[in-house]
């Protein structure tokens, strides 16, 4: 009865969470500025102020971290300046615990509360300081190096913080102060918080009582409308293009909905943010159509995709319309441009090849062992209506010419696809990298690594290391280098050199000392260039969890994963036991249909949000991702099929006994 009571409960608040039916009905047919000030009515209206200690408390549900660390970390604080989104996170705070306090001598000290739009421009007034849409948990020493700083891309860094964070000198056109630059998972969140905040608290845009708007590093205009500053407008809009919502935003829009009944509006709305601030404010017209298309490169011809690769675009910047723009510049979401020149003017009817210089992304070793095999990535060009800039600016965004799906994301009627480049990855059949293959961590020195190369080609070895983190301790130590070519298909065993006749007789190299004297608490990674590229166990877990035990990687395992999935990619045997030591069986030569699996498609597509495949029995798992390559939460089964609850565009990757095939979707 007690399960039942529950039951209902959680129902009854996870709808309490929802958007309410007609909540925005009055921005109906508006656009620009009148949106925004209907929004603001309306995210005002009923506005239920909390006090600033119930933020903490709200934290434990609205910043859980069941996103990341495949959903292992639920009883911690999802903190965005702490959490790295593709491997161990540099530390935790642990809900409930003493961890929030307001004295901190450096990272991991505790977390406190950060005001994305800094308190001290408003004086520490409510309800803005308690506002929980711009107010999130973060660690204490990281929020007061980012201070009142605004927020920008960093040119030269002056601090990097443990997730990848800096702060330092902008690079972000038309501001030079100092700035702090998230990781890019979290842009587009920082963002929709600052025009939720310039959106609810827009009448107090020349408040007396607030600091002068004059300050260095407060961007605002001094203007009700356009709020901010020109070039922060330009950033926001590119961190929102560029990180679209995440599911987690969502989830945590309701909780806070919850907590004081008002909504961002941004989040459940995307469009908005171009509806109101694209063109707007100005008597100025004109029309861009930029097109964006891109090669995977080889760089160092090794046959491999790793990191260090490039993807090099090529692009053209049309003006479409009939009057001249002037100072047309350029950003993205990946990549940079060399010699990254800003255009003067661009007069009606000329078309532009490459005007800001060569554009190229360099893929990282995330990127080289991703399941989609691809990047997404899009153009952002803002442009003014006056050589002044004083008539207002125009942003949209690239097309790919390729692409025929013709998405209008911006609301200027014209197709603004994201340009995805593919390259070869574990789904072609071969590894995109060497992995760790087997372990053994027996009884007294029956130590052994074994190390896998399915690549398709021989790899030299003089750039990779063997690793440990003791104890969980979080930091990698004692690099072994490994040594000479290991040939395709065949296997490298580093041991012990006090193992057992039957370990020895396997070995490629041997050491009594570490990384080679680990123990079942202990983690062991794979570095390429000094960069994480596989591991065996938790380095943030001091748990004894693969103590007396012999780890062998499944044969459908196709590439390395800097996050430890035991039971998703590992089989267990017994203590000491070596008999596989020395081979490793990659793919499968199960019963697969290879014809079939080929043939396999999904429809239809698009959809309003639930796709069926034409052979189910072929799936064994389906992960889903966004454009940004974030892994999110679906629903699939035979016979329900897979159920995607957001409109957007999606990769669907399926996996059938070590084949790999990726669709892309849209949702309606």
């Amino acid at each position: 009865m007690k399960n039942i009571i529950f039951f209902i409960l959680f129902i009854s608040f996870t709808a309490l969470g929802q958007i309410p039916t007609g909540y925005y009905n009055t921005a109906n047919g508006l656009t620009g500025y009148s949106l925004k000030t209907e929004l603001k009515n309306i995210i005002t209206n009923g506005y239920n102020g909390q006090t600033y200690n119930d933020l903490i408390t709200l934290y434990n549900t609205s910043d859980n971290d069941e996103y990341y660390d495949n959903g292992t970390q639920t009883n911690t604080i999802l903190d965005m300046y702490s959490e790295n989104p593709a491997g161990a996170d540099p530390y935790n705070y642990v809900i409930g615990s003493s961890s929030n306090c307001g004295n901190y001598n450096s990272e991991a000290d505790c977390y406190n509360r950060e005001h994305v739009f800094p308190q001290g421009f408003f004086n520490q007034q409510e309800p803005m300081r308690s506002d929980a849409h711009h107010v999130i948990p973060s660690d204490g020493f990281v929020n007061g190096g980012r201070s009142n700083l605004p927020f920008g891309a960093v040119g030269s860094v002056q601090t990097t913080y443990m997730n990848g964070s800096k702060r330092g000198t902008s690079s972000t056109p038309g501001y030079s102060g100092q700035v702090f630059e998230p990781i890019d998972e979290f842009k587009g969140d920082i963002a929709r918080m600052l025009l939720y905040f310039a959106t609810r608290y827009e009448d107090n845009y020349n408040d007396n009582s607030w600091e002068d708007f004059n300050d260095a590093n407060d961007p605002r205009d001094g203007s009700q409308n356009q709020w901010y500053e020109q070039w922060y407008v330009n950033l926001l809009l590119s961190w929102h293009a560029q990180d679209p919502v995440s599911q987690k935003e969502i989830d945590r829009n309701n909780d806070v909905y919850v907590h004081q009944n008002n909504r961002n509006p941004y989040i459940d709305n995307p469009q908005y943010v171009t509806m109101i601030w694209s063109g707007t404010g100005s008597t100025g017209n004109g029309s861009l159509f930029p097109t964006l298309s891109g090669m995977y490169v080889d760089t160092n011809s090794n046959t491999i995709v790793d990191a260090g690769d490039e993807i090099q675009y090529t692009y053209t910047v049309a003006n479409i319309g009939s009057t001249t723009l002037y100072n047309l510049r350029a950003t993205s979401p990946l990549g940079t441009f060399n010699p990254g020149n800003q255009v003067t003017s661009l007069a009606a009817g000329q078309t532009l090849n490459n005007p800001f210089g060569t554009f190229t992304y360099v893929l990282t070793a995330a990127d080289a062992s991703n399941s989609c095999g691809c990047i997404t990535n899009q153009l952002l060009i803002a442009a003014d209506y006056n050589a002044a800039g004083t008539n207002g600016t125009l942003n949209v965004a690239s097309d790919d010419p390729n692409n025929f799906t013709n998405n209008d994301s911006d609301g200027d009627n014209l197709p603004d696809d994201f340009t995805i480049v593919t390259y070869p990855n574990g789904g072609s059949g071969a590894s995109n990298d060497l992995f760790i293959s087997e372990y053994i961590e027996g009884s007294s020195n029956n130590k052994a690594i074994e190390i896998a190369n399915f690549t398709g080609a021989s790899v030299d070895l003089s750039n990779y290391t063997l690793q440990i983190s003791t104890n969980g301790s979080g930091s990698w130590t004692n690099p072994r280098a490994l040594t000479g070519t290991l040939a395709d298909q065949d296997v490298y065993v580093i041991i012990n050199s006090g193992s057992n006749p039957s370990i020895t007789a396997q070995a490629d190299d041997n050491t009594s000392s570490a990384p080679m004297n680990f123990n079942g608490n202990d983690a062991v990674g794979l570095f390429r260039a000094g960069v994480l590229l596989d591991v065996v166990g938790d380095p943030n877990n001091s748990a004894d969890t693969e103590k007396d035990q012999t780890l062998v990687r499944k044969s459908s395992v196709t590439g390395p994963n800097t996050v430890f999935d035991k039971a998703g990619e590992w089989d267990v045997f017994a203590q000491d036991d070596s008999s596989d030591l020395g081979t490793h069986t990659f793919g499968s030569t199960a019963s697969i249909d290879d014809n079939a699996f080929i043939n396999l498609t999904i429809y239809p597509n698009p959809s309003t949000g639930v796709f069926h495949f034409n052979n189910d029995d072929l799936i064994e798992e389906v992960t889903v991702y966004d454009v940004s390559g974030r892994r999110i939460k679906s629903n699939y089964s035979n016979n329900d099929g897979l159920i995607i609850d957001h409109t957007g565009i999606y990769f669907v990757h399926v996996m059938s006994q070590g084949q790999n095939k990726t669709f892309k979707v849209i949702v309606k």
